[in-house]
C-alpha cells in the first residue's frame, strides 16, 4: 500500500474534491485522528476532529471560481492543523472506510490480481494500524478493479467502437459483433490477421475448447489454438457468445472457415486439417457441417473421465492409452482385449459413444501430430482464468497484449540457429542420428522405397520417401523422421532436415510471427456509424450459491495437475484405501 502522507496547508490545491477528501482520510488515519463532515458537496468540503470535544483541528476548503464552467480545482482556505486530543484508542477507524482503501490498493491491485480481501485486511492492519472488515475490504478491491478496468456496462456499451478500431487499426482482421432485437449484446468474434495469417505456418492442428467466464454477465469464452514449429501455443481465434449451444459453435465455426479460406486454403485439403476438442454440446455438429473433410479427435483425457464415471476400474485408464497410442491392429486389439478381461461392458460402451476413428491412432483419418487431448486449448483456457473474472473490453484487451508480448519474444527466438529447422527439432534429429539411424542397415528396393533392419527391435520397417512413411508410424504421426526414414537419408546422402515436415522449417516459423499486431484506438472519439442506440449488456441470471475461484483440474496426459490418487496403507495399491482393501497380503 501507498503510505505517504498528504500535505495540508492553506492554499494547497487539488484536482478534484474527491481527490481532497481521500487525501483528508489519510493525514486522519496515519496521525491517529478522527474527524467529522459538517459539510461537503461539490463546491465546499469542511471537517473538525471529533476525536475529543476540545480539539481545535479543522479544515475548509473550496471550489476555486474561474471563466471555465469545468474547473473542479479545489482550494484550502482554512487549516488549523494544531491537535489537543490523545488520538483514536481502538483499531477501527471511521476514516479508514472503502474509499480510502480503495485507493490504497489499487496501484498493488494492477500489478497482482490475485490480490484477494485477506490480503487487503491483512495489509490494512499491518501498513496503516486500522482493522477493516471482510466486507469493507471485499468491496474496496471491487471499486478498485471497476476503476482500473472500467465497468462491465460501460465495456458493453464501447465495444461497438472497440470492434471498429481493431479492425481500421489491423487491417483484414475478422471481427463480427452481433446483437439482439433488442439492443442487447448477443456475441463477439475476434481474429487478428496477424494470427490468421501466421495460421498458415502451424501445424494442421486446432484445438477447440469453450470457458466460463465469471463475470458480472458471465458467458462463455470460445477458442480456437493451433501449435507452432517449436510446440508453443498459437491462438487463432476467440469469441464471446451467451451459452454453449450449436447455434454458437456453428456460428463460430462458420467464421473460423472463412479465416482459414482466406488465409490458409491450402488446410481446407481434404483430411490436412484436425480438429482436436473434448465433445462439447454442439462442436461435433458444426465442425462436421462446416469442415466435411477435416478429421476430429476426441480429447482422450475427457473420453476416460466419461469411462470413468460408469466404470471405475483403475487399470482401465492404461489400456486406454495403450489402444489410443496403437500404431498397429495387432496392438490395438492387445490393449482392448485387455480391458475385456476387466470390464466387457467398459469396451461396448466406449466403442457405442466414441468411435475408434476418432480417438485411435491406429484408424484416425487424419495426422494429429501427437496431441491425442485437448491439451492445446485446455492449456490456454487455463492462462485466460484471471481475465475471465473481467468486462469484456479489459478481457479482450489482455489476450491481445498476451498476442503481441508473444509476437514480439518469438521474433527474436532461433536468430543464429543453423540449418533449415527451428532448434528443438534439429536437436532431436541429431540425437536420434547419432543413437540410433547410424546403427541401422539399409537396402534400397526402388528409388523411393527402402527396407531398414533394426538389431534394436530385431524387425524390418518398409520407408517410403514418396509419401513420407514409415511402417513404425512415427514420421507420419509427428512429422520428424523417425531413425528408420534417417538412416535412409545417410544411404543416400540427404540432408536429414529436409526429412521434417515444412511446418518446422524456420522460415516458416518466422513466417508465424512475422506480421505485427497494432493496438486499437480505444479513446477514440469517434462513435459506431452502425449503430445509433448504446450496446446494452445481455440479460443473465447468476447461478446459486458462490462463484468457485479455483479451477479444479482432472488427470491429464501430458499437462495440468493430476488428481490424487487413493494409495492403500495396507497393499500400496491406488484407488482404494485400507478399509476397503481386499487385497491378500
Amino acid at each position: 500500500m501507498d503510505t505517504s502522507l498528504p500535505i495540508l496547508a492553506v492554499g494547497r490545491q487539488f484536482n478534484t474534491m474527491q481527490e481532497l477528501r481521500i487525501a483528508c482520510k489519510h493525514v486522519a488515519v496515519n496521525e491517529n485522528f478522527e474527524f467529522k463532515v459538517q459539510k461537503s458537496d461539490t463546491k465546499r468540503y469542511r471537517i473538525h476532529c471529533i476525536t475529543s470535544d476540545g480539539c481545535p483541528w479543522l479544515l475548509h476548503a473550496s471550489l476555486i471560481t474561474s471563466d471555465s464552467d469545468n474547473s473542479k480545482i479545489v482550494e484550502i482556505k482554512t487549516f488549523v492543523p494544531e491537535h489537543t486530543c490523545n488520538g483514536v484508542r481502538g483499531a477501527r477507524h471511521r476514516q479508514a472506510g472503502v474509499a480510502l482503501i480503495r485507493s490504497t490498493i489499487q496501484g498493488r491491485l494492477q500489478d497482482q490480481p490475485t490480490y484477494s480481501p485477506i490480503h487487503v485486511k491483512r495489509d490494512a492492519r499491518r501498513e496503516q494500524g486500522v482493522r477493516v472488515s471482510y466486507s469493507t475490504a471485499w468491496r474496496a478491491k471491487e471499486q478498485a478493479l471497476e476503476v482500473i478496468n472500467g465497468s462491465h456496462e460501460e465495456a458493453y456499451a464501447r465495444l461497438p467502437q472497440y470492434c471498429t478500431d481493431i479492425i481500421q487499426a489491423n487491417p483484414d482482421s475478422i471481427v463480427s459483433l452481433e446483437r439482439t432485437a433488442e439492443n442487447r449484446f448477443l456475441r463477439v468474434f475476434v481474429c487478428y490477421a496477424a494470427s490468421a495469417k501466421g495460421f498458415g505456418d502451424c501445424r494442421p492442428v486446432l484445438g477447440l475448447d469453450g470457458a466460463h467466464l465469471k463475470g458480472k454477465y458471465l458467458g462463455i469464452l470460445l477458442s480456437a489454438t493451433a501449435v507452432d514449429a517449436k510446440g508453443s501455443l498459437f491462438p487463432l481465434a476467440h469469441a464471446v457468445v451467451d451459452a454453449e449451444n450449436d447455434e454458437n459453435w456453428y456460428w463460430f465455426a462458420k467464421l473460423l472457415f472463412s479465416v482459414i479460406q482466406i488465409h490458409a486454403a491450402t488446410y481446407l485439403q481434404p483430411r490436412f486439417l484436425s480438429f482436436v476438442s473434448d465433445r462439447q454440446k454442439g462442436l461435433l455438429e458444426a465442425i462436421e457441417l462446416v469442415f466435411p473433410g477435416s478429421p476430429h479427435g476426441y480429447c482422450l483425457r475427457h473420453l476416460y473421465e466419461n469411462l470413468h464415471k460408469q466404470f471405475k476400474h483403475p487399470a482401465l485408464r492404461g489400456f486406454l492409452y495403450e489402444a489410443a497410442r496403437a500404431i498397429t491392429e495387432e496392438e490395438y486389439n492387445k490393449a482392448i482385449d485387455q480391458m475385456r478381461g476387466i470390464n466387457s461392458d467398459a469396451v461396448d460402451w466406449l466403442l457405442e459413444h466414441a468411435p475408434r476413428e476418432h480417438w485411435c491412432e491406429q484408424y484416425f483419418p487424419g495426422q494429429r501430430y501427437g496431441h491425442i487431448t485437448s491439451n492445446i486449448a485446455e492449456s490456454l483456457n487455463a492462462w485466460l482464468a484471471e481475465p475471465r473474472e473481467k468486462p469484456i473490453i479489459a478481457m479482450l484487451e489482455q489476450i491481445r497484449h498476451q498476442l503481441m508480448e508473444w509476437f514480439v519474444a518469438r521474433r527474436q527466438m532461433d536468430q543464429n540457429t543453423e540449418g533449415i529447422l527451428v532448434s528443438s527439432v534439429a536437436k532431436n534429429i541429431k540425437t536420434t542420428l547419432t543413437m540410433r539411424a547410424r546403427r541401422y542397415r539399409v537396402l534400397e528396393a526402388t528409388g523411393v522405397v527402402y527396407e531398414v533392419f533394426s538389431s534394436e527391435t530385431v524387425s524390418t520397417y518398409v520407408v517410403r520417401l514418396d509419401n513420407e512413411t514409415c511402417t513404425c508410424s512415427e514420421w507420419q504421426t509427428s512429422g520428424i523422421p523417425c531413425g528408420h526414414a534417417l538412416a535412409v537419408s545417410l544411404e543416400r546422402n540427404d540432408d536429414p532436415q529436409t526429412y521434417a515436415k515444412a511446418f518446422f522449417r524456420l522460415d516458416a516459423y518466422r513466417g508465424t510471427y512475422q506480421n505485427p499486431i497494432f493496438p486499437p484506438n480505444v479513446n477514440s472519439a469517434t462513435t459506431d456509424s452502425d449503430s445509433t442506440e448504446v450496446l446494452l449488456p445481455p440479460i443473465t441470471r447468476r447461478p446459486p450459491g458462490r462463484p468457485r475461484k479455483v479451477r479444479i483440474r482432472g488427470a491429464s496426459e501430458g499437462g495440468g495437475r493430476e488428481k490424487r490418487a487413493f494409495r492403500c496403507s495396507r497393499c500400496g495399491n491406488t484407488g482404494h484405501s485400507r478399509k476397503t482393501c481386499r487385497q491378500p497380503v
